[in-house]
């Protein structure tokens, strides 16, 4: 497992290679007139970023950027990095599940870039899918994927990386909703 430095990725979140995040999003979401970067107490909700759309909509976005050198681990294809612990249980303390599990974000979507020299793919996925695509998927995922851990000086963090044609297939399977049995439909209604 890699460890990664905490304060170093948070710098590294605020652009692409020197481009705004802003002019990303933009760019990503038809519509878009002011992308506006979220306070503290926003982003602690899961929401760095607002997108206002034309006719007053907001979309929330939970940006996930990976920095530099990352598709030196992917097999063809990049990966997504999905986190399990926000703050791992160690030392007594119960710790904090990580985002992609976390039921109390506000987010709408997650935005996943990548530095250009790794990829130059955007990918913004439903939150609340892919977080049901994990919950389904996690078991099988944990032992297929590669593990890595961020050290922030007082917490650790802990995410699993799952190549990005497999989220998307499990996003697809997510948005089926299996039809119930006329039988048990037709019983209920006696």
């Amino acid at each position: 497992m890699n460890t990664y430095d905490f304060h170093d990725r948070l710098a590294f979140s605020t652009s692409r290679n020197g481009r705004p995040l802003g002019q990303v999003i933009a760019e990503t979401i038809p519509g878009v007139v002011r992308v506006v970067a979220t306070d503290v107490a926003q982003d602690k909700t899961g929401v760095d970023y607002i997108a206002h759309l034309r006719r007053g909509a907001q979309v929330f976005i939970d940006l996930k950027m990976r920095d530099r050198g990352c598709g030196q681990f992917w097999d063809g294809e990049e990966d997504l990095a999905l986190e399990i612990w926000s703050v791992i249980p160690e030392d007594g303390f119960p710790g904090k599940r990580g985002w992609t599990l976390d039921e109390a974000k506000a987010t709408h979507y997650t935005l996943h870039a990548f530095d250009p020299s790794d990829s130059a793919r955007v990918f913004i996925l439903p939150f609340q899918l892919l977080r049901k695509a994990f919950r389904a998927h996690f078991e099988d995922w944990g032992v297929r994927y590669r593990h890595a851990i961020q050290d922030s000086g007082r917490w650790r963090s802990e995410c699993l990386f799952v190549p990005v044609s497999v989220v998307l297939t499990a996003i697809n399977e997510a948005m089926i909703v299996p039809a119930k049995n006329p039988v048990d439909s037709l019983q209920a209604s006696m």
